[in-house]
């Protein structure tokens, strides 16, 4: 019964997304125009190439994004302007609701719509065969494939094969086909090649994983004529980096914190790990689990692991898989909230601190929140809001009760 009510949901939502794309199309017709779908996907950097692909582009164009809302639920939801704050019966009461409504009243149109495409699975509905029953993007993007939500697919050549749905029905394909699995099972004949590019900032620094990103967004400059190195300065003038996403903050004891801690998957915190090592500063990883990862869970620990020997004078692990698949030269510790207890007293000041974990149960924001110089920079770092604040309260209350 519980299935059927979410297919429901789902087929609901869908049904006044795709409404509302088509009323989009109509309006951009009487103004000449053609409305422009762009969809992004890959394990590590969606979001990343949302925002980069988003700032490459001058004023005059009008843009809308999905801003991490890309599963089965929230792809819709964006299209129709609604996000969900909760996750009650109340809340998706409420969005049946407030769906119809958007449609009748919402009558906003835009040149480029901008989404990412996550999916968790290879069965409907969480894979891309539904995302794609709700929109089908004229450009498509792939950036990468990694064992993120392996415990759901078979391989990793099926994880590419699903993500490769996305640009090999679309017009246009951006691919980055330095990626073995990306290259493999891209079919599309009409092929962008990305070149990463690394792009130099004068208020922040980025590791090199944004470089894909930042090739993603300037190989779709080019698809809409835009000049390259007006490219780049858009890209330097309006980029920003969304919470806990590699952000450099300030912390206690004149310590640099470079907050990745929003998610994390083998690629992206191999990357990281490279970042920190270009520090000369005593060097802190504080790592939590990566999620997702079925058969290939040990390994992945394990090389990130060897790697972090190499890259952080400390290794402090948060969670059951870093605890069991770590070596013995680590901090091991279940929660968040002891491993912060431990940084804090193990800091002696002005080190650099790395810290990656998965989402969840690690929530390692909370870490980072209680070791930054100034409070104030709490709106930088993520799962701040009180759904968030509440679930994880509950979750340290029934922990210590354990």
């Amino acid at each position: 019964m519980k299935q059927k009510i979410s297919l429901f949901i789902l087929y609901y939502l869908r049904f006044f997304a795709k409404l509302q794309l088509s009323k989009v199309k109509f309006l951009q017709k009487i103004k000449g125009k053609q409305l422009d779908i762009i969809g992004i996907t890959g394990s590590a950097g969606k979001s990343s190439a949302l925002i980069a692909c988003q700032s490459v582009f001058p004023k005059k164009y009008k843009i809308k994004t999905n801003n991490n809302c890309n599963s089965e639920s929230g792809l819709p939801l964006s299209i129709l302007g609604l996000k969900l704050n909760d996750y009650n019966f109340f809340a998706w009461f409420k969005m049946l609701i407030l769906s119809p409504l958007k449609y009748l009243i919402n009558w906003q149109s835009y040149d480029i719509l901008i989404l990412e495409m996550g999916i968790d699975s290879a069965s409907w509905p969480k894979n891309m065969d539904y995302l794609l029953s709700v929109v089908k993007p004229n450009i498509a993007i792939f950036l990468n494939v990694s064992p993120v939500h392996l415990d759901k697919f078979n391989s990793l050549d099926q994880i590419a094969g699903e993500k490769a749905k996305l640009v090999n029905q679309a017009k246009i394909a951006i691919i980055n086909n330095q990626d073995k699995l990306v290259k493999k099972y891209t079919q599309n004949k009409n092929i962008i090649n990305l070149t990463p590019t690394k792009i130099r900032f004068d208020n922040f620094y980025l590791p090199d994983i944004y470089q894909v990103s930042f090739g993603a967004a300037l190989s779709l400059a080019q698809i809409f004529n835009i000049n390259y190195n007006e490219a780049v300065k858009n890209i330097q003038d309006n980029f920003s980096l969304p919470p806990s996403r590699s952000s450099i903050l300030e912390g206690i004891k004149n310590t640099t914190i470079i907050d990745s801690s929003y998610n994390s998957s083998p690629i992206a915190c191999s990357e990281l790990l490279k970042f920190l090592s270009s520090f000369k500063s005593k060097k802190i990883a504080v790592l939590g689990d990566m999620r997702e990862l079925g058969d290939a869970t040990p390994e992945e620990h394990r090389k990130i692991y060897d790697q972090a020997l190499k890259s952080a004078d400390l290794i402090i692990s948060v969670g059951p898989e870093t605890s069991k698949y770590f070596g013995d030269k680590t901090q091991k510790f279940v929660n968040w909230w002891t491993a912060a207890e431990f940084l804090k007293e193990t800091i002696t000041g002005c080190e650099t601190i790395l810290v990656k974990g998965s989402q969840n149960t690690i929530f390692l924001e909370e870490l980072v929140k209680s070791i930054l110089k100034n409070p104030s920079d709490v709106y930088r770092i993520c799962r701040q809001s009180k759904f968030w604040l509440k679930t994880k309260s509950n979750y340290r209350s029934k922990a210590n009760l354990a």
